[in-house]
């Protein structure tokens, strides 16, 4: 269902020295989210970039699959005092886990989230902190329930935070994975969370009626690529566009320091246009701000 199954992008890891040239560009930045398109933990520098990160005071906040984050790992993350962890687990059985994500080990993944937990209750870390991400798809829609169920199991006496999103576009290529989520199955996955005190984020995009781009803030949020590139957020992601998205950024972090991108003429068209209720070239697969027609 990741559109890094699909594109034509040339392999790549960003060096912690790229990372620090594009981090040191920011001396105000309060927080940073630090998951792309891939599996950051084959990188061999990213406990050393979350390290970097730490060190200036910033907020941090991630992304994983858990499968790769074992004893040594979840435990030095827990000495860095990552902010905000999402586990993205998106089922609640094995079956289910293993047709989605071909290669994956649920068993695997429940015991590294679960020795992530205890690990940070004995060592202090803000398990508050530690929360779940679902990618709602045809083909998990149907455990929604159940997947409440496994995290209210895992998480005794804490109070976690489950983020539901459907797949963010229907590109050709997963059109028959998109599934709309139904509003009566929206009021049980609630009733069901305040039932477990589980708190319950929908994220935006899972919203029936899209609000008007005047009302859009996430051009506030950049995103950067691996390639330097910057686009206005992250929201035309995973629409297998990488190539539209490049033609359309905002400029090259690796060619031009973010100040100057960020005060140019691009970005001040583009904010422009969102004003006045209209989608720039670069905000053309938005699914989170479009009242006229659904995302896809």
């Amino acid at each position: 269902m990741c559109e890094h199954t699909y594109w034509n992008e040339p392999e790549k890891d960003m060096s912690f020295e790229e990372f620090k040239y594009i981090l040191d560009q920011f001396p105000r930045l309060h927080w940073i989210g630090l998951t792309g398109i891939g599996e950051s933990f084959l990188n061999k520098d990213f406990l050393k970039m979350l390290s970097y990160a730490k060190s200036k005071s910033l907020i941090v906040e991630i992304y994983d699959n858990f499968s790769l984050i074992d004893k040594k790992i979840a435990d030095e993350l827990i000495r860095l005092k990552i902010d905000t962890v999402y586990a993205s687990i998106d089922a609640a059985t094995k079956e289910t886990y293993e047709k989605i994500r071909p290669g994956g080990d649920f068993e695997r993944v429940i015991s590294n989230a679960r020795y992530f937990m205890e690990a940070g209750r004995i060592k202090g870390a803000p398990l508050t902190a530690f929360n779940f991400h679902y990618i709602i798809s045809k083909d998990n829609i149907h455990e929604l329930l159940a997947y409440l169920d496994l995290v209210h199991s895992l998480c005794q006496g804490l109070t976690p935070t489950v983020q539901f999103t459907r797949l963010l576009h229907s590109y050709s290529e997963i059109s028959d994975l998109f599934v709309e989520v139904p509003q009566d199955l929206i009021l049980k996955v609630e009733d069901k969370a305040r039932e477990l005190g589980i708190n319950l984020s929908w994220n935006a995009n899972t919203r029936n009626i899209k609000p008007s781009p005047t009302k859009c803030i996430e051009w506030t949020m950049p995103f950067i690529f691996v390639t330097g590139d910057v686009i206005p957020c992250c929201a035309g992601n995973e629409a297998n566009k990488r190539d539209f998205q490049k033609a359309y950024s905002l400029g090259n972090i690796f060619k031009t320091e973010f100040k100057q991108i960020w005060r140019s003429n691009k970005y001040k068209q583009l904010i422009d246009s969102l004003y006045k209720g209209n989608f720039p070239p670069a905000c053309r697969d938005c699914c989170l701000y479009r009242e006229d027609k659904k995302c896809s």
